[in-house]
């Protein structure tokens, strides 16, 4: 009956606050201390080897079909990377270099820089962004609604109110992809659903790459000059970019993508160009420096930090939520604490990559992993959060 009680009394708790907020949970935001010792060891007595995982993940790989998954994991303890081959076609490294594409995770890589461009002034959460292009509105939302004089006014009207803050939570009203040509560099007309920010959640790559072509306007940076200035140089992602590179020696190193009967599809080079929302090489040895960064804070204000990782858009799950680029969940029903989270689905031809990563700062704990097929995501992620992160309950968001 005590337990009972204490489970009705939390969900009253997460009611009282959802309903006072707005919908808008706050865990506290805390950087995370870097731990003192950072040669974390892979095999730390009383506790299951690398083997064992390596040897769990494996059994994952050959029961749904992926080819190859790449894992990083790390706790107070212990830190591990490992790379399955699960099949005789594909060839596992042993240094966990492998390239993948992360697909939707590359926005959370993206948002990081906003952050930053944040901190020095460059950028403005609430500045509606074509005011950085000189009070013009970009061609793609004009008479974007053929034979609707009306309605393709309107929608340049509300392109206008269109702010980085309303793109890194989702809320544009744009599609995930305009269909005909879109992206970063592409010349298909935009679209709005509703009007922005009273659209709810509208999931868009397309806001992501508005967002990108703005950074890339002011700065006079490349996507890929800004990613090596502000990512990868100072933190050391050496294998990293938002695009293919031919000097990183992808063609040698790069996984191919499969579909889900395990036909082999493309490599990375031509599969998708490069953007923000979508196209990071990387691999989970650079991409833990990343985690790192995140849950340290590295780099960032107090309240940036606070701004990036604070729920701000309800999600429509209980208790899942998108701040800046990042999903957060404040897990009052458990009681761990926040945790951050993002994943990514990519198809390329005939095949796909499909990636996910956790965040759990109050126990100083992550884990990411990759994989080149389609089958990756689903049973899959859901088997990979039960090996390594199963002391999260629902957690899995």
């Amino acid at each position: 009956m005590k337990k009972i009680m204490k489970k009705l009394f939390v969900m009253a708790s997460v009611c009282l606050l959802v309903c006072c907020s707005g919908t808008t949970l706050s865990p506290e935001v805390i950087p995370t201390e870097p731990p003192v010792d950072t040669d974390l060891p892979e095999n730390p007595e009383g506790q299951h080897s690398k083997d064992w995982y390596l040897g769990r993940v494996a059994e994952v790989g050959i029961t749904q079909k992926v080819p190859l998954i790449q894992v990083a994991y790390r706790d107070r303890t212990r830190k591990i990377f490992l790379e399955s081959a699960n099949f005789d076609f594909v060839t596992a490294r042993e240094d966990c270099t492998t390239i993948f594409q992360a697909c939707s995770v590359t926005k959370t890589v993206f948002s990081y820089i906003c952050m930053l461009l944040l901190d020095e002034g460059i950028l403005e959460l609430d500045k509606p962004l074509y005011e950085y292009t000189g009070g013009v509105v970009d061609e793609r939302f004009k008479n974007a609604i053929p034979g609707n004089a009306e309605a393709s006014a309107q929608n340049e009207e509300w392109a206008k109110l269109i702010t980085a803050r309303i793109v890194l939570t989702h809320g544009t009203g744009l599609p995930n992809w305009a269909p005909g040509g879109g992206g970063a560099y592409g010349n298909a007309k935009l679209v709005m659903s509703q009007k922005p920010d009273e659209a709810g959640y509208t999931y868009s790559g397309e806001g992501i790459c508005y967002l990108q072509r703005t950074l890339e306007h002011i700065t006079g940076l490349t996507l890929d000059q800004l990613g090596q200035k502000y990512v990868f140089g100072p933190l050391g992602m050496k294998y990293s970019s938002f695009d293919w590179r031919d000097d990183y020696n992808y063609k040698e190193i790069a996984a191919y993508g499969y579909s889900a009967d395990m036909t082999k599809g493309s490599q990375s080079n031509t599969s998708i160009i490069k953007n923000s929302a979508a196209s990071l090489r990387t691999n989970v040895v650079d991409f833990s420096l990343f985690l790192e960064a995140l849950m340290e804070g590295r780099g960032l204000k107090p309240e940036t930090y606070k701004e990036w990782l604070t729920p701000q858009r309800h999600l429509g799950t209980p208790d899942f939520y998108y701040g800046l680029g990042v999903r957060v969940a404040s897990n009052i029903e458990y009681g761990y604490g926040p945790s951050y989270t993002h994943g990514g689905s990519n198809n390329s031809g005939t095949g796909g990559f499909r990636c996910h990563f956790w965040v759990f700062p109050q126990q100083q704990t992550y884990c990411v992993y990759f994989t080149n097929s389609v089958n990756g995501g689903g049973t899959t992620q859901t088997n990979i959060y039960n090996i390594f992160l199963s002391q999260f309950p629902g957690g899995n968001q």
